[in-house]
């Protein structure tokens, strides 16, 4: 369970939240540009842009769940069980195991179109990080400031969607999703007009009745109708603090509280941590289930022509 949202306005934010029964011991991550990733079958990048984001670091490998690079691209990977398909090796193609689409994607391309190129020359490969560390069916975001893709890998193929919802959850696939969000087309902020009987007057006795039959629940079809409609409703502000803080009331909207969803097993899921990029500052901020102050790492705060990465547990 996760959901995940690109902002693209005066300021480009991306983020999401994690929704699990555990954590993995994540961290904020900095990947320096001389920072050497090795892929298993694409050999190593030793120059590129500079990574921010969260990561599960497993020696000194960042496993990114979601990032950004300096060029204001933004990818993350959610959870995408039962429909996502992964290959063996293919010639002539980038064979990338699913969690190196992230590291990939953001050390080569500075835009949503170069990866549009990029991934026509991808395939997916089922392999997993270590023995400790499963594979992960996933489909992605990936954002610029200027447009979103959805990426799914499905039993026909690599399919990518345009996203101009700039939303990601998980199950359906994303064009399912997309022709779900036509039952709420008539959801608004304001008042409700009657057009049961507009000849007779009915009053209203709440506010906030232009919303009834907004889904409440923490499916992921009602998680993607709820950040649809926050985002598409709520007020912007004139400065980046007021857009982050912007940013993590409409995360709410889609958070879990500890225990009201539970697994098969009986564990209760919560939302771990949440996440917002900003561009423009390069600052990546994070608040977790257990500590909801506000913290931040950026590109700034570090030197980016080194090879090391910089990492601070959340």
């Amino acid at each position: 369970m996760c959901t995940a949202i690109s902002e693209r306005g005066r300021y480009h934010l991306f983020g999401r939240t994690l929704d699990l029964e555990l954590s993995y011991i994540e961290s904020v991550v900095l990947t320096p540009r001389n920072f050497a990733f090795e892929f298993r079958h694409e050999g190593k990048i030793e120059k590129h842009s500079a990574i921010i984001g969260i990561a599960h670091i497993s020696g000194e490998t960042p496993l990114y769940y979601d990032a950004m690079n300096e060029e204001g691209l933004c990818a993350a990977g959610l959870n995408f069980p039962g429909n996502a398909v992964y290959n063996e090796c293919k010639d002539g193609l980038f064979n990338l195991a699913a969690f190196e689409v992230i590291p990939f994607i953001l050390s080569k391309c500075k835009s949503v179109g170069e990866v549009r190129e990029l991934l026509k020359m991808t395939n997916i490969t089922g392999e997993s990080f270590a023995q400790n560390l499963p594979t992960t069916p996933l489909h992605f975001i990936i954002s610029d400031k200027y447009e979103s893709i959805t990426v799914e890998p499905l039993a026909d193929g690599l399919r990518i969607y345009d996203n101009p919802f700039g939303v990601l959850t998980n199950n359906p696939t994303f064009d399912f999703q997309v022709t779900h969000l036509a039952n709420f087309a008539g959801l608004s902020s304001s008042s409700r007009e009657n057009t049961l009987c507009p000849e007779i007057k009915l009053g209203q006795y709440s506010r906030g009745m232009g919303a009834i039959g907004l889904p409440g629940d923490y499916s992921s079809t009602s998680r993607f109708v709820r950040a649809v409609f926050a985002k598409n409703h709520t007020t912007h502000e004139d400065d980046e603090a007021g857009e982050v803080n912007r940013f993590f009331h409409i995360m709410d909207t889609v958070s879990v509280p500890k225990g009201a969803v539970k697994t098969d097993e009986g564990r209760d899921v919560r939302t771990v941590y949440t996440s917002c990029g900003c561009f423009e500052s390069g600052r990546y901020y994070y608040t977790t289930y257990e500590d909801r102050t506000l913290r931040s790492l950026a590109f700034s705060e570090v030197s980016l022509d080194t090879d090391a990465v910089v990492a601070k547990r959340i």
